[in-house]
């Protein structure tokens, strides 16, 4: 039988194994978490309404752009795969209300300590319970088209996949249909798809179900993105340096006094410099040097420039305890500072590394289409990579958060580093 490649049919909007946003939940919330608040504040005004709006504008309103921005970071956060408890939702929701207070403390712009309060705890409940219903996944069973290249479907944990031997949907609950779009395709399955689309059944394509469930962009699949779509939207590279400025400045005055008892130590333990400093390349293929606290004997590449592992026997004992809690990496506060590095972001590799991945690994100066990062997908989803195979994981996993970069992506994994950093726990 004539086989033809398939062309792709359109597929539902919504993202694998996530709810749409329940507007009408966002929109009560917004009653109930501002509404309640204000009717304090009016009671503690003995009643005068006009008198409350009129002292209080400023701060409502920054109130419900509060409440909007929270409700957007957590329904984006909903979207990433591995996205952990609901507790991700506390410091999300934290995080805007304690921008609006700063922005009212220091713009002296009057405020209501009660009001704001109470507006802070109800925001936080509310979206608690809305995000832990929202995180369940709808998708639990797919069949599968048996043809083509499927073997990444194993990297999705949390799935059922049920191969079809015939174009015939098997009895049961199924949630949608997974195909490879590039397969050559009969044209009996041909018509199977095109009825399942007539029925408005769901329709997967392997590399896209792949990207929402696993967090990673195939090497196979790479070359199928077109270069426009990676680009994020206008204000994202502004508003990021903004966000970049202002953590890195505040982090190194308020970590300054954490950083000397670092260099103090290290010095204690082992002699040579306290600041490690190498060549990275960056940004468009730039170089720069990248500062750390020294983890390892001062000797440690006197043979050469090594891969380090994770049991590393160069890596001196307080040297292990500043890699695990993340401190070794305070200095790139000042990379970031400069313009050379991010928060959030691809790690920077050496230049001799740089140029055999780029032999072997397809695609790999994607990378430098954005600044290199303090912290990055493929940091808080992989561990150590000592060889080719464990590199690739994490090079597709960069190409995931360069073709899905926004403000919550980078705010979540900033949260997830942040957990790694203070229970000393996850991968880096």
């Amino acid at each position: 039988m004539s086989t033809k490649t398939l062309t792709p049919v359109k597929v539902p909007a919504e993202r694998v194994g996530l709810n749409l946003t329940n507007q009408f939940w966002i929109w009560l919330g917004l009653f109930v978490c501002i509404g309640i608040p204000f009717g304090f504040l009016v009671i503690l005004n003995q009643g005068r309404f006009g008198e409350s709006l009129a002292v209080s504008w400023f701060m409502l309103g920054g109130s419900i752009v509060s409440y909007v921005v929270t409700s957007v970071l957590l329904e984006r956060t909903l979207r990433y795969p591995a996205r952990g408890s609901s507790l991700v939702s506390i410091p999300l929701s934290l995080l805007p209300l304690l921008i609006l207070i700063a922005i009212l403390a220091l713009g002296r712009i009057y405020y209501s300590r009660p009001y704001l309060i109470c507006f802070g705890s109800l925001t936080v409940i509310w979206m608690f319970v809305w995000y832990q219903v929202q995180r369940r996944p709808s998708v639990r069973a797919l069949a599968v088209i048996p043809l083509g290249e499927l073997e990444l479907l194993d990297s999705i944990k949390n799935i059922r996949f049920i191969r079809l031997r015939k174009p015939v949907l098997p009895q049961g609950n199924l949630d949608g249909v997974v195909v490879d779009m590039h397969a050559e395709l009969s044209g009996e399955w041909i018509k199977f798809l095109a009825d399942l689309v007539m029925q408005q059944k769901r329709i997967y394509h392997v590399a896209s179900l792949v990207e929402s469930m696993a967090g990673l962009v195939s090497l196979k699949h790479v070359a199928a993105l077109h270069l426009d779509n990676l680009r994020p939207s206008p204000w994202f590279n502004p508003l990021k340096r903004g966000m970049d400025l202002l953590i890195a400045a505040t982090a190194l005055i308020l970590l300054f006094p954490v950083g000397l008892a670092v260099a103090a130590l290290i010095r204690l333990e082992s002699k040579g410099p306290v600041i490690y400093r190498q060549e990275r390349v960056g940004f468009e293929g730039s170089t720069f040097t990248l500062l750390k606290f020294r983890s390892m004997r001062s000797d440690a590449e006197a043979s050469g420039a090594q891969f380090t592992t994770e049991n590393d026997p160069r890596i001196t004992r307080m040297g292990r305890f500043i890699r695990k809690t993340r401190l070794d990496e305070l200095p790139q506060l000042w990379n970031i500072l400069v313009g050379e590095m991010s928060l959030v972001g691809p790690r920077p590799e050496r230049p001799k590394f740089v140029k055999e991945y780029a032999e072997s690994i397809p695609h790999y100066d994607l990378r430098h289409t954005v600044r290199p990062g303090l912290t990055g997908w493929a940091q808080i989803e992989t561990g150590y990579s000592s060889d080719l195979d464990g590199t690739i994981r994490k090079v597709e996993r960069d190409f995931y958060y360069i073709k899905y970069r926004s403000i919550a992506l980078d705010s979540f994994i900033i949260y997830r580093t942040m957990r790694t950093v203070v229970f000393g726990s996850g991968a880096r």
